[in-house]
Formats: C-alpha cells, sequence, structure tokens
C-alpha cells in the first residue's frame, strides 16, 4: 500500500495548490517520531490504508496520530480517511470513529497490483496528478497488451530470458521516473521468486561497464521523452547492447504515461510468472512468515508467549536478548 504512493509523491511533486504526501511504512519509533515532528497534525490528512484492516503496523499508526490529534480536536475522525477493501475491519473502525471519507476498493485486487487501484489512486489525487489522464494511459496500454504486445509482450520477454539464465532484470530510469525501480522491484519479486525460481529484479543500481556484468543480465531503461538524462540512459544502453546483453527501451511521452507503464509491468510480471510455470499472484512464502511470526508471539511454536515489556532501554533490550538467546 506505500509503494506506489511513493512513486507518485515523488513523480508528480510541486502541484499547484496540492498537499504534501508523507508515506510513513517504517515501524522504528525514530521513523513514527520523525514524521510527528515533520506536520502539523491538526492540519493533515491521514490517509490509512490496509487491504484487510487487520495489518498491526497501519492500525498501530492510526492509533498513535489519533491520540495526538484527539487531544487538539472534538472531532479527530475529520482528519482520517481510509482505504480498504469492502467489509474490513478498517472499515468497520472508520465508521465507527466517524472517518471524514471510506475508499473501497476491488478486493480482487492483489496488494502489489493495487497501484491503479484506490490504494495508488486516491494519494495520486492529493498529491495533484492528473487522474483521469493516468487512467487513459492505462487503458490504452491495457488494450496493446491485449493485442499480444505491450504487457504481454515485455512479460514473455522477461520469462524466456529468464529460462535461458538471463534472470537478473535490471531497471534504469530518467529523473523523472528515478521511483518506478523500488515499485517495480517488489512486484516483480515477490510474484516470481517461489518455487525455487524467479526474476531478480534490480533497480537504483549505479550504471557500471560492460565488462562489470555477467551473462545472467537483462536491461530495460525507461526515459521520459525529453527528460535530463536521456541522452546519458541511451548511452548506457547502447554500450550494453554492444557488449551483447539484452535491452528492453521504453520512452513515455508524459508524466502521466507512468500509469500505463505500471499497467505494463503489471501484465509482464504475470506473463513471465506464466513462462516460468509459478503462479504470480500468490504469496506463500510472506504468509509463512506472517503466520510463524503470529504463532511465536502466541507461544504456539514452543515456550510461552512473547510477554509485553516497557519500551525503555533497558528492558527492551533485556527481553529482545533473552528471544535470540532462545532462537540459537
Amino acid at each position: 500500500s506505500s509503494l506506489a504512493p511513493e512513486v507518485f509523491a515523488r513523480t508528480f511533486v510541486g502541484r499547484p495548490g496540492a498537499p504534501t504526501l508523507t508515506v510513513l511504512d517504517s515501524t522504528h519509533p525514530a521513523a513514527v517520531d520523525g514524521v510527528a515532528r515533520a506536520i502539523d497534525p491538526v492540519r493533515a490528512l491521514f490517509l490509512v490504508s490496509s487491504k484487510s484492516g487487520t495489518t498491526i503496523e497501519p492500525l498501530s499508526f492510526l492509533e498513535f496520530f489519533w491520540d495526538s490529534i484527539s487531544s487538539a480536536t472534538d472531532e479527530p475522525g475529520a482528519h482520517f480517511a481510509a482505504i480498504t477493501d469492502p467489509g474490513s475491519v478498517l472499515e468497520g473502525i472508520a465508521a465507527e470513529r466517524g472517518f471524514r471519507r471510506t475508499f473501497t476498493a476491488d478486493p480482487n485486487v492483489g496488494g502489489r497490483y493495487s497501484a491503479l487501484s484506490h490504494f495508488g489512486l486516491v494519494p495520486a489525487a492529493l498529491v495533484g496528478a492528473d487522474i483521469e489522464t493516468m487512467l487513459d494511459e492505462a487503458a490504452a496500454m491495457a488494450a496493446e497488451s491485449g493485442e499480444g504486445r505491450g504487457g504481454f509482450a515485455l512479460g514473455a520477454a522477461l520469462g524466456e530470458l529468464a529460462l535461458a539464465g538471463r534472470n537478473k532484470a535490471t531497471f534504469h530510469t530518467t529523473p523523472s521516473f528515478a521511483a518506478f525501480g523500488g515499485w517495480v522491484e517488489q512486484l516483480i519479486a515477490e510474484s516470481t521468486g517461489k518455487d525455487g525460481t524467479g526474476i531478480l529484479p534490480v533497480a537504483d543500481e549505479e550504471p557500471g561497464s560492460a565488462g562489470a556484468y555477467g551473462d545472467d543480465r537483462v536491461f530495460v531503461g525507461l526515459s521520459l521523452a525529453g527528460d535530463d538524462d536521456a541522452a546519458d540512459l541511451d548511452g548506457f544502453l547502447d554500450a550494453m547492447e554492444a557488449a551483447g546483453h539484452p535491452v528492453i527501451r521504453i520512452t513515455a511521452a508524459r508524466p502521466e504515461a507512468l500509469a500505463a507503464e505500471m499497467y505494463r509491468a503489471e501484465i509482464a510480471t504475470a506473463m513471465a510468472g506464466a513462462v516460468l510455470g509459478i503462479h504470480p499472484f500468490d504469496q506463500p512464502d510472506v504468509q509463512a512468515a506472517k503466520s510463524l511470526a503470529k504463532q511465536a508471539m502466541a507461544g504456539e511454536v514452543e515456550g510461552e508467549p512473547i510477554p509485553e515489556v516497557p519500551a525503555d532501554g533497558d528492558a527492551l533490550a533485556g527481553a529482545v536478548g533473552t528471544f535470540l538467546e532462545a532462537c540459537e
């Protein structure tokens, strides 16, 4: 729920009259404290995003900032909006507390494929992006993909190249789309990395010389027409191509075409999964980790439940040390 809004916030930054979007996706106390200090909560709108409505991190953020707002206004709910699936726990919380608005997304769309659902488009609208044009761009890419081009062509190429040993898809962009890499990295890694196979996405890597790369690479370049450093990206891709590496070049005509490239990447990931013979929409290892963590905290794995302790340094350090010793 956080990566697509982060991409939109960085891509469409500084739109006239639009508020600043700050994405909080870390439970580290310093990160939460940093956001709390940087904003005036009375002038902020808090957008709580959770598909299931039961994820502990966003619910913890909700309670933290709810307490902050409640001490300053009699109507804290007016400062909150929710994005969630219909009938979720979060939808009930939003109704009970009088949130300003609840956006219910399509429950059939998985989290990492949700960039062009309410989870991505509501934050995009708030930062001033032209979401009507974005959706037109995505619809055009959908039509192109439906003809066997667009996302289908990219996915078939990435899948076949991975089968041939080129399983490290390396993404380079021009500055306007710099945030795209982090989003596509999770999309591909979490969708294809299972059953002992997959594609390893490489993003935000400094360009190197042709001799610095092995024969397991395929390079994907995404540029905005007329963008700064577009010539540098072309030169790098030319060098990779001359050295025998597969190169895929994509040029977008305007910033709103980012939505089309997100759609292309989603379809391509699904197609690559089909080529590799894996299910691109499940997440067995992610779910297994969540389940094991809950069982450990409840004491269902072995021993007693993990105790609650005060959040001061000595008590917390001692509890963590005791827990880690038991894991050895």
